[in-house]
C-alpha cells in the first residue's frame, strides 16, 4: 500500500495535469505563499499545554478533549473539509491505523472548519470510526496556532471547484487550518507536533502511531 504521501503527492500530480496554465501558476503561487508564511508561523509544540475544547458532532454530541484526555493520549487533526481530496485522503489513512491507536490506549479527534451537517457526511463518505468535530469559526484551530484565511485567489480557484466555503463553512467565514496532527499527553502536553504549509505533505499516520507506542512506554517506566 502506498504511504499517504505518496497518495497526496499523486493526486496533486492529476491535480497539475487537469489544470489550465492560470490555474496552475495560481496554485504554485499559493504553495509559495503558503510555504513563506508557515515558516514565520508560531504554533503549539512540543512540550506545551494543549487549549482544552469541547466541540460538536453531527448529531449534536458534545466532545470534551478532556475527558478523552483521561482516558489516554489522544491525536488531533486539523483538515479543511470533506470537499478537500487531500483531507479524504488523509482521514481515510488514519481510519486504516485508528484500530491499532485504541489498542494502544490512544483516541483520534478530526477537526474542520465545516459546519456539524456536514460531518456525518465525511464520516460515512470516507469511513472514518472515529469523531468528526465542527470548529465553527475556527476557535481551536486558533488556540493551536493553526488558523489561516483563504487568499482571494484561493477563493476564486474554490470556486471554480463548486466549492461555496462560506456555506460549508456555515457563515461568511474564509477560515482554513494549515494541515496539522498533534499527539496530547493524557496529561495534556504536546507530544508531538507536524504543522504543514501544504495539504500533500502530512505526518504519516505510522509515525504518529510510533509516536504514541513510545509515549506509553515512557508512561510505563514513570509509572
Amino acid at each position: 500500500m502506498k504511504s499517504l504521501n505518496a497518495q497526496l503527492l499523486a493526486f496533486k500530480s492529476s491535480v497539475f495535469d487537469r489544470a489550465d496554465g492560470e490555474t496552475a501558476q495560481a496554485l504554485r503561487q499559493l504553495e509559495a505563499d503558503a510555504r513563506a508564511e508557515t515558516a514565520g508561523a508560531t504554533f503549539l509544540k512540543v512540550g506545551d499545554r494543549a487549549p482544552d475544547f469541547t466541540l460538536g458532532d453531527a448529531e449534536g454530541k458534545m466532545h470534551h478533549l478532556g475527558n478523552y484526555l483521561s482516558q489516554g493520549p489522544v491525536f488531533v487533526l486539523f483538515f479543511k473539509g470533506g470537499w478537500c481530496p487531500y483531507s479524504s485522503l488523509t482521514l481515510r489513512a488514519w481510519e486504516d491505523v485508528a484500530a491499532t491507536v485504541r489498542k494502544n490506549g490512544g483516541r483520534v479527534l478530526a477537526i474542520s472548519p465545516q459546519k456539524p451537517s456536514r460531518a456525518a457526511l465525511v464520516r460515512e463518505s470516507n469511513g472514518v470510526s472515529f469523531p468528526v468535530l465542527a470548529d465553527c469559526g475556527s476557535k481551536v484551530a486558533e488556540a493551536f496556532g493553526v488558523a489561516t484565511q483563504a487568499k482571494p485567489i484561493a477563493r476564486e480557484i474554490l470556486a471554480k471547484m463548486g466549492c461555496n466555503l462560506p456555506e460549508e463553512n456555515d457563515g461568511d467565514v474564509w477560515s482554513l487550518p494549515r494541515a496539522s496532527e498533534f499527539l496530547i499527553g493524557s496529561d495534556g502536553i504536546i507530544r508531538l507536533a507536524h504543522v504543514s504549509a501544504v495539504y500533500f505533505e502530512r505526518l504519516e499516520p505510522q509515525e504518529g502511531l510510533e509516536a504514541l507506542r513510545r509515549a506509553k512506554a515512557e508512561s510505563l517506566a514513570h509509572a
